[in-house]
């Protein structure tokens, strides 16, 4: 039984193959942990390998909704040094998710990618970068860089809505360097024994929009420039599928990440039962299952589907 099995990720290593992805609670109090917050979390960490955090908001500008939690100064370390510690007290292991939402902000300083100048480039990717130092501070065993779902360093890989006529736009190469000149930063700030992570949008469904040849380079770029783990979702069409509603939905996507680099995958969508979550790490579509919705629903879904999968076998 695969998912079952453990997976060694850089200095960690995960008892078992589920994920809990990031899904944004809206529980946190003026962006900081609150205690209903720590409760779900920590509910949900009993029996899960991994638990990556929903998304913090790098910058004020950079806020998606009303509640989302924040990574934007110092304030808000020991609120998530609580919630790490409520997570590793379950024997799970914690990355946090950092964003900034671009032109999807709710703020009225809203960035436009294709009109920012080289300042406005320079405060968004230090941003990023202390944001991860203090996820660092806070305990957590990794972070992840969110360039999914049409936030703003997903807007940068899309063709479809990046349009900058500079170092940053146009081909690929160019559209993944900002992405890139931050994980280098971060790698250096955090060191060797941190795991960076990047959730990639990695197709649109779009004729102008991303192309599934493009995943295999973003990937190992990612992957060169200290990655250790791709989490693989939907881009501009967000976490939904536009052509499939099975189990795995974006499971095409997933393997050719799989099939072109050497760091562990995550596939996540629309995955509710164990046998499915079985059968794709089975055949190869990922290393690791993330279960969204279903663990909404049931924070005891880890025990109870490696049970049923256990009494099978």
């Amino acid at each position: 039984m695969i998912i079952d099995s453990p997976l060694k990720i850089r200095n960690i290593t995960l008892s078992n193959r589920i994920v809990l992805p990031p899904m944004a609670r809206e529980l946190s109090e003026e962006g900081k942990v609150s205690d209903e917050l720590i409760d779900y979390y920590q509910k949900r960490a009993d029996g899960t390998g991994l638990i990556i955090v929903e998304h913090s908001y790098v910058s004020p500008e950079g806020i998606a909704s009303k509640r989302q939690l924040s990574m934007a100064d110092d304030s808000v370390i020991d609120g998530f040094k609580k919630l790490t510690d409520a997570i590793h007290a379950q024997g799970s292991f914690a990355i946090a998710q950092i964003s900034h939402a671009g032109f999807e902000s709710m703020s009225e300083d809203k960035l436009n990618l294709n009109e920012m100048t080289p300042e406005d480039m320079d405060e968004v990717r230090n941003a990023f970068i202390e944001a991860a130092v203090r996820t660092q501070k806070a305990g957590f065993d990794g972070v992840e860089i969110h360039s999914a779902h049409g936030y703003f360093l997903n807007q940068f890989y899309s063709p479809y809505t990046n349009k900058r006529t500079d170092e940053y736009g146009g081909d690929l190469e160019n559209r993944i360097r900002l992405h890139n000149e931050i994980i280098r930063e971060v790698r250096d700030r955090v060191g060797e024994d941190y795991i960076i992570a990047i959730r990639l949008g990695a197709y649109d469904y779009l004729d102008d929009g991303s192309k599934l040849e493009d995943i295999p380079i973003a990937v190992n770029s990612f992957i060169e420039n200290g990655v250790d783990l791709i989490d693989i979702s939907g881009g501009l069409c967000r976490y939904r599928s536009p052509v499939s509603k099975e189990p795995g939905y974006f499971k095409e996507l997933s393997k050719i990440a799989k099939e072109s680099c050497d760091v562990p995958v995550i596939l996540t969508g629309g995955v509710k039962k164990a046998k499915d979550a079985e059968r794709l790490l089975e055949e190869e579509y990922c290393d690791l299952i993330g279960i969204g919705r279903a663990f909404l629903m049931d924070a005891e879904w880890s025990k109870k589907a490696l049970y049923k999968l256990r009494k099978i076998e």
